[in-house]
């Protein structure tokens, strides 16, 4: 017949036992506290200095020119704004209106969307697109991982990181 032992419940071991939960419950407020930290960094105008995509092959795509032009604005009430283009307008853009035949044209000068942002981490928004230029976006939820080097914001769909360089607006 097998013995069971056990083990005494002494105030060591009772700490033993609490400290796991008691870690988590440290860990849990400095996790929404740097998350918070993040989200207040965020909040502001940003001026777009870079703006292109690289795929997994890592090849680079600069769809908005070398040197577009545009801001970012993120405020406290969680609401956000992306206004981007081509510092050099395409043709369609010289003319006091724009034909319907010149629209796709303007399509890939200028983009824009609207709508609200959560941070969910220290490294991590959405953007809760409510309307835009791109149609696919609106009533969608937009991933964005981000990172900040000094007054230099950076943004990304994915890994490895994309190359949309905002520096903060003064």
């Amino acid at each position: 017949m097998a013995t069971e032992t056990t083990t005494p419940f002494t105030p060591k071991v009772r700490v033993l036992r609490l400290l796991p939960t008691m870690v988590m419950a440290l860990a849990l407020p400095c996790a929404a506290a740097s998350g918070q930290q993040a989200a207040s960094r965020l909040i502001g105008t940003w001026r777009l200095v870079e703006f292109c995509t690289v795929d997994r092959p890592g090849d680079t795509t600069y769809s908005l020119g070398r040197h577009p032009i545009g801001f970012y604005i993120y405020d406290a009430a969680g609401n956000m704004s992306l206004q981007a283009m081509r510092a050099t307008p395409l043709a369609a853009f010289t003319k006091d209106s724009v034909a319907l035949s010149g629209m796709a044209e303007v399509r890939r000068s200028y983009y824009g969307y609207f709508g609200t942002y959560t941070v969910t981490s220290d490294s991590t928004l959405v953007h809760h697109v409510r309307g835009g230029t791109i149609p696919s976006y609106i009533g969608t939820d937009q991933r964005r991982n981000f990172r900040f080097r000094g007054d230099t914001l950076s943004l990304s769909e994915h890994e490895p990181w994309g190359c949309r360089q905002l520096v903060r607006a003064r």
